[in-house]
């Protein structure tokens, strides 16, 4: 078994700071592999050590961030790591990030599994799966909270709010975890200490055949929600504070 594991460097939303006018500090925001790519990377793990599986972890950017987060997958236990150099990477349309994964996915496969968080921290946009399965030509299992596999068959479970819902398909296939599938590991020293002698392979979008297609982002504000400031005196009157508040409220639906 082959599996591949897309990983992302998203800004670590509970840390970023904002400007007085709205205007989020990209620049300074502390950068870390995604929660659910962490689950992806543990899942991808936890197959290699029950079915011998060959796992990679692949990213898209440049600079020693990226380095950085392919030896920390490495830590957990990732066997070969690709970073796909391309600068201003964070203006990178979805569908293009797609197509570098599933032309790596082609150079460097067959996979019988490409595994990777459901969603980013940043962007949440959940597309990324779909666009590389579509790519590639495969099946799709989409927000799992369970993978296994037994006899040549992956088994997924995925929660929903009308039910739970299992899925059973043969390989090859792309499935996109939550952050509900595991509990990623923590690396040991010695893991640490070998993954920093580990080869990271480059390419580049050229080499894999991409166009380059990029968005362009007019403003980036925080979203900020005014305060009514409305205020009710209830110590004479309880029952007509509560009826004055319930119609605020009402009012606003």
């Amino acid at each position: 078994m082959k599996i591949l594991t897309p990983i992302k460097l998203t800004l670590d939303i509970s840390q970023l700071k904002y400007e007085s006018s709205g205007e989020p500090l990209i620049d300074i925001a502390p950068r870390k592999i995604g929660d659910s790519d962490k689950c992806a990377i543990e899942e991808a793990v936890r197959l290699k050590e029950k079915h011998n599986a060959y796992t990679v972890a692949v990213t898209v950017g440049s600079g020693p961030e990226h380095e950085r987060i392919i030896r920390d997958a490495y830590a957990m236990g990732i066997d070969e790591g690709y970073i796909v150099e391309v600068k201003e990477y964070e203006n990178l349309q979805a569908i293009t990030i797609g197509e570098i994964i599933a032309s790596l996915a082609k150079k460097t496969g067959p996979y019988d599994l490409i595994i990777l968080g459901a969603g980013s921290l940043d962007t949440h946009s959940y597309t990324l799966g779909p666009i590389i399965a579509s790519k590639i030509g495969v099946p799709i299992i989409a927000g799992v909270d369970s993978l296994s596999y037994n006899d040549g068959v992956f088994e997924a479970r995925c929660v929903m709010e009308d039910g739970t819902y299992t899925y059973r398909v043969s390989p090859p296939i792309v499935v996109t975890v939550t952050t509900e599938a595991n509990e990623p590991r923590i690396p040991t020293l010695k893991t640490i200490l070998r993954s920093k002698k580990m080869e990271i392979k480059k390419l580049t979008a050229e080499d894999l055949g991409i166009e380059l297609k990029r968005i362009e982002i007019e403003e980036l504000k925080r979203y900020v929600v005014q305060r009514k400031k409305i205020i009710w005196d209830a110590g004479e009157d309880l029952e007509k504070a509560i009826e004055n508040l319930v119609r605020v409220l009402t009012s606003e639906v």
